[in-house]
């Protein structure tokens, strides 16, 4: 029972986390991330970026227009785990964060500290271009 409420508990975060990013409220995305967060992003010509808590917030700042429409928020989790006070969550999003839609897939793992989840680490494949 306490298993299933901590998976629910994940899966909120990630839907509220993924609220926080699209419309780039940078308080909420401050206090999900763990402040030793690194992201490593493959995209699809085999290149990799690796960027911390503050790069990877500076990205949806720079991808926000006041006033504007919020980036897509669609989103497929795949599979979520927990171990303690660790959690896995592997799922799919679309959005335009890297210049063009496209799909990504997502690994991330969270931490519980300070008595909330955390991000710690994201690792995001992005896919080719979106067809219409």
């Amino acid at each position: 029972m306490q298993e299933n409420r901590a998976l629910l508990e994940i899966v909120e975060f990630i839907e509220n986390l993924v609220q926080a990013g699209v419309h780039c409220r940078v308080d909420e995305l401050e206090s999900m991330y763990h402040r030793a967060m690194q992201v490593f992003i493959l995209d699809s010509s085999d290149q990799v970026r690796v960027v911390d808590k503050v790069g990877f917030i500076a990205m949806f700042k720079a991808k926000f227009v006041p006033g504007g429409p919020p980036l897509n928020d669609w989103l497929k989790i795949h599979h979520v785990e927990t171990k303690g006070d660790r959690a896995l969550v592997l799922f799919s999003r679309k959005n335009d964060l890297s210049g063009q839609e496209v799909k990504l897939r997502l690994g991330v793992d969270l931490l519980w500290e300070d008595k909330r989840w955390q991000v710690t680490r994201e690792i995001i494949f992005l896919e080719s271009e979106i067809s219409p």
